[in-house]
């Protein structure tokens, strides 16, 4: 006898034990009718993604490329001491664009909306850049020690709880959707996980 999965707890949706699962094909909780991707995205949803993919890992692979020697010139060239002339204006703009963050963030969790996902993400890294700089621009002087206690004791610290939080989050998503499509066995873990839209690109219309 075949061993029938049990209800997802979040769509309610439960596959039947003669349904083959497609991950191209999600079934609908509602009336255990199967939807086909293609049909709802258009036709043209592989050919286009499967462009813009080539596109995007081109321009990222010439990003990392060119990186590399701009790196070496930084190195070689910058000045250990600069004086600059924004000094406030950087530190307070940069400032609000991490209280735009988290401001963000914060009302995407109220509302419960999939877009804390992303503004997740864009606050923690400017968190983690907001220690980097505190800390090496202070090198050497007596503030070091407050800027060290402020990445450290706040920075760090709410940078990791925002990314394990969008783990968690990714988590369950790929969960309800591993379940809805009806695939066999536990999702894999989130760096081996594909893309949803990867499971059309293998389905020529």
């Amino acid at each position: 006898m075949d061993k029938q999965q049990p209800p997802c707890p979040h769509c309610g949706y439960h596959p039947g034990p003669d349904r083959a699962p497609d991950p191209g094909r999600t079934p609908d909780p509602g009336n255990g009718r199967v939807e086909d991707w293609r049909s709802v995205l258009g036709q043209d949803f592989a050919r286009t993604t499967a462009r813009q993919r080539r596109r995007g890992l081109a321009v990222m692979l010439v990003c990392c490329v060119a990186l590399v020697p701009w790196i070496a010139f930084l190195a070689e060239t910058l000045p250990v001491h600069y004086e600059s002339r924004q000094w406030r204006l950087a530190w307070v703009g940069f400032d609000i664009a991490l209280l735009a963050a988290l401001a963000a963030t914060a009302w995407a969790g109220w509302r419960r909306r999939q877009l804390i996902v992303p503004f997740a993400l864009a606050s923690a890294v400017l968190l983690l850049c907001d220690a980097w700089f505190d800390v090496m621009l202070a090198w050497g002087t007596d503030d070091l020690r407050w800027s060290l206690a402020s990445a450290v004791l706040v920075e760090l610290p709410l940078a990791g709880l925002l990314l394990n939080r969008v783990r968690v989050i990714m988590r369950m998503t790929l969960k309800v959707y591993w379940h809805r499509a009806g695939l066999p066995g536990d999702p894999p873990p989130l760096h081996r996980a594909r893309l949803f839209s990867a499971t059309v690109d293998h389905h020529p219309s």
